[in-house]
């Protein structure tokens, strides 16, 4: 098949994709009910689309009561609420477009999570039409078909070019990449190809926490003006329903009101904090903790207050635990047992899905918390079935106290242990060492019969638990982020309840949209929800600039970025 030449601007058109858009956004959009308005209204309140209700603002900094005082007034051309991993690229596009721009920011410092971020690359040379289609189409069986197609569509145009400019402002801003992978795709035949590119910001305990802060200081230097622990509480708008601008609370109690001439980007989270908000459009996964601090859905209530709508329920989420020992190492079906020391599931249920049967645990106080079991045979029994094990000295760096300075961990938050006996193993634990000796014996049973009659995990994954010393993984699987907020287009504007454009108002992140409506956020493509926040928040800055998607200085992979991904 001949290569076809793929930009920004033909990939949108295609009818391959864009074409299911509308059918998409009526598929989504009929998912789930919704708590009605009605139910939600208290008597001299207002009320909001989609069961947003004034209980909901009770637990965010967003403001219900109209905010006419102010103590000084400021306008620029672009105003970003949130200093996030989507609100610093939208404060540096801004700069880079030659536009004028604050950043409002709830907390005293820049935050954001995660380390990895990826996109699809479109230079003919390494991805080509057929590709991308197939691997959209691939994307979608993972998620159920539940694809937000619009989003799909602006994500796959242009998140490999945002990588590479992520790569190059990171290294602008003297925090660069601590690696940069590359993946081709080959779908079905040679002649369907696609290349992904992933940046991985710090090495644990680095983050993209890290990384933010270099880019705000940068972005200072710049020339962008930055006003922390000053929440955005309330939008304004004109007479015709446009955001023109918006408030910010000083620590002091006094309001700022900022203008915003070309648009406002919300760029402030998830509602993960919001007790509220949780309890009604995340009720399955509100017993579990929380990864994240101060989500409390101000940008999203502020949104909806200014006329926009939630996105259906349910709502996306991701709950893992990435931490407590190796990533790769949760890929494997072992042993799994709760903090009462009893097998509970099936093990191959993948780490993503983890959260669908412990939140079926009953009086317990914490339902991300269970135990995986195996012994220091594992390398070998592992391999057995085609896996590849993480090797035991890297192992050991999960140890709590066994290394002065354990590399690559959080160490806070590992918790991998290993025992001479299982009485030993349960006592570090914390679970009953009689039950967890029983699930072992049962299992050692299983696995010689050849046949789990009682969970029915496949029998190449029956390894007996009988090499000491013996190991146990305590994990503690918690919310990592509600990937759902307002409802929004192609190009991350908010819509009205009639699915009308609010102009001069995006919502970028998990502020804005849900381009996964699957119930787990899918590891389809890793890095691919940090990268959308990057792109979002990126490309909503130009469109609200220039009206389209086009950055005034595109970053190419012609640019010398080839050698540096590995692509030869």
């Amino acid at each position: 098949m001949e290569n076809q030449g793929i930009s920004r601007r033909n990939l949108f058109k295609m009818g391959g994709i864009a074409a299911t858009g509308a059918l998409g956004a009526v598929a989504l959009s009929s998912c789930g009910g919704q708590p009605s308005t009605a139910e939600q209204k208290k008597e001299g309140q207002p009320s909001f689309a989609r069961g947003i209700a004034s209980e909901d603002f009770e637990g965010s900094a967003a403001e219900i009561e109209p905010i006419t005082d102010f103590s000084d007034e400021k306008t620029y051309d672009i105003v970003v609420v949130g200093a996030g991993t989507s609100g610093l690229p939208a404060v540096l596009t801004a700069l880079e477009e030659g536009a004028s721009v604050a950043c409002l920011q709830k907390e005293s410092v820049p935050v954001s999570q995660g380390n990895g971020s990826s996109g699809l690359i479109l230079d003919p040379a390494v991805s080509n039409l057929k590709g991308l289609l197939t691997w959209a189409q691939e994307y979608r069986t993972a998620l159920s078909y539940r694809v937000n197609e619009e989003m799909l569509d602006t994500y796959m145009r242009t998140s490999g070019e945002t990588m590479l400019w992520m790569n190059k402002m990171s290294n602008e801003a003297g925090y660069p990449p601590a690696a940069t992978t590359s993946q081709m795709s080959k779908h079905f035949s040679d002649d369907s190809f696609v290349t992904i590119v992933s940046n991985n910001f710090g090495v644990k305990p680095e983050s993209n926490n890290d990384l933010v802060a270099a880019l705000a200081v940068y972005a200072e230097q710049l020339g962008a003006e930055f006003f922390y622990s000053t929440p955005g509480v309330q939008l304004v708008t004109d007479e015709a329903g446009a955001v023109t601008g918006v408030i910010g609370k000083s620590k002091d109690g006094s309001y700022l009101k900022f203008n915003a001439a070309k648009g406002v980007i919300l760029a402030c989270g998830d509602y993960q904090n919001n007790d509220s908000m949780m309890k009604k459009f995340s009720p399955e996964i509100d017993g579990f903790a929380r990864k994240q601090q101060g989500k409390t859905g101000d940008g999203i209530l502020m949104g909806i207050a200014a006329g926009g709508r939630l996105c259906p329920v349910g709502h996306s989420h991701s709950l893992h635990d990435m931490d407590a020992a190796p990533l790769f190492m949760a890929d494997f079906p072992l042993l799994a047992v709760g903090m009462d020391g009893k097998r509970f599931m099936n093990e191959e249920i993948p780490m993503i899905s983890w959260n669908q049967t412990l939140r079926q645990q009953q009086g317990v106080e914490d339902p991300g918390r269970f135990c995986r079991i195996f012994d220091d045979a594992y390398e070998e029994k592992i391999a057995s079935w085609g896996g590849t094990p993480t090797p035991k000295a890297s192992m050991e760096n999960y140890i709590p106290g066994l290394l002065e300075n354990p590399t690559g961990v959080r160490p806070d938050l590992i918790d991998t242990h290993r025992c001479d006996t299982l009485d030993e193993l349960a006592e570090e634990l914390g679970v009953p060492a009689e039950n967890l000796k029983e699930s072992v014996e049962r299992w050692n049973e299983l696995c010689e019969n050849g046949f789990d009659e009682d969970f029915g995990l496949a029998e190449m994954y029956l390894k007996p638990i009988d090499t000491p010393p013996y190991w146990g993984v305590r994990q503690w699987v918690r919310i990592t982020a509600v990937h759902a907020g307002f409802e929004v287009n192609k190009f991350n504007q908010a819509l009205d309840e009639n699915g009308e454009v609010i102009p001069g108002l995006y919502g970028v992140g998990f502020t804005g949209g849900d381009l996964c409506g699957d119930v787990d956020w899918s590891f389809y493509l890793g890095g691919l929800c940090c990268g959308y926040c990057m792109t979002s928040g990126r490309y909503a800055v130009i469109h609200a600039l220039t009206g389209d998607i086009e950055p005034s200085s595109p970053v190419a992979w012609s640019d010398d970025f080839a050698a540096q991904y590995g692509v030869a």
